[in-house]
């Protein structure tokens, strides 16, 4: 019927994507579905090896992605990865920042070099990516950037306190980038998965089992979720199905935070 939205809506034909942390379960994840609605992506990955082997897959489907390797900690290569999306299609429209790490480990006797990794990696880096790709999107006046947070940054629980903290910090960095370009055409979101089921996590679950088993039973759903299932949250908070949506806080968790 003439005059309706509907699936359009969620196309992103032209527009360019960076992904960091896109060698990992969570980043190829999304990788492919913003690739299957017809964006080209820049994968971003500490791990070079990771970022080709995601783009190895995009380019067997028959999609446009090029491999970066670089640190979100250093400023150069933040630097280097944003300017190669200028360099190879002239624009970048959606950010999203993946990249991160965990840590859990009691308060007392923390080291404060793993705390300081933590933090860097996780909101150090998340910022650096969200300044420099923003500045490119203020002055093209348009742009998406999707953080990922976690309800680690919602509420809190035991043994985790340089993560808790970072993934806080996340969400303020959300909230305060968003409001202070609202009004230049980038919206800035962030989506807080509960536990996704990745390698990462099944090694932690061989370490901690009792703690993993009881963390599950807090999801409402009765389980952790599945990198799949984040793509459909990223794919409405880059489109122009959330074109009046920023500064928000979408959980993916199965419950958790709803208690």
């Amino acid at each position: 019927m003439a005059g309706f939205a509907g699936v359009e809506l969620f196309r992103l034909d032209g527009q360019v994507a960076l992904i960091t942390g896109g060698g990992g379960a969570i980043g190829t994840a999304m990788a492919g579905g913003l690739a299957s609605v017809g964006a080209s992506l820049l994968i971003v990955d500490r791990e070079g090896r990771a970022a080709g082997s995601t783009v190895a897959q995009l380019r067997d489907a028959g999609y446009d992605a090029v491999a970066v390797g670089a640190d979100v900690t250093v400023e150069d290569d933040v630097k280097r990865a944003v300017r190669e999306t200028g360099e190879r299609w002239g624009r970048l429209d959606i950010l999203i920042n993946c990249a991160g790490i965990g840590a859990r480990h009691p308060a007392e006797g923390d080291p404060l070099d793993r705390w300081q990794t933590v933090l860097d990696v996780n909101l150090t880096g998340t910022f650096l990516f969200c300044r420099e790709a923003g500045q490119v999107m203020l002055e093209a006046g348009r742009g998406s950037i999707i953080n990922i947070a976690s309800i680690a940054g919602l509420v809190g629980y035991n043994g985790n306190p340089a993560y808790l903290a970072s993934k806080g910090g996340v969400v303020q960095l959300t909230r305060a980038l968003a409001i202070e370009w609202a009004t230049r055409g980038v919206r800035v979101n962030a989506i807080a998965p509960g536990v996704i089921q990745t390698q990462m996590i099944e090694g932690a679950v061989e370490r901690e089992p009792d703690f993993y088993v009881a963390f599950k039973k807090k999801h409402p759903m009765q389980r952790f979720g599945t990198a799949d299932e984040l793509v459909g949250p990223a794919l409405f908070l880059a489109s122009n199905a959330a074109s009046f949506v920023t500064g928000q806080i979408l959980a993916v968790d199965g419950g958790y935070v709803a208690q």
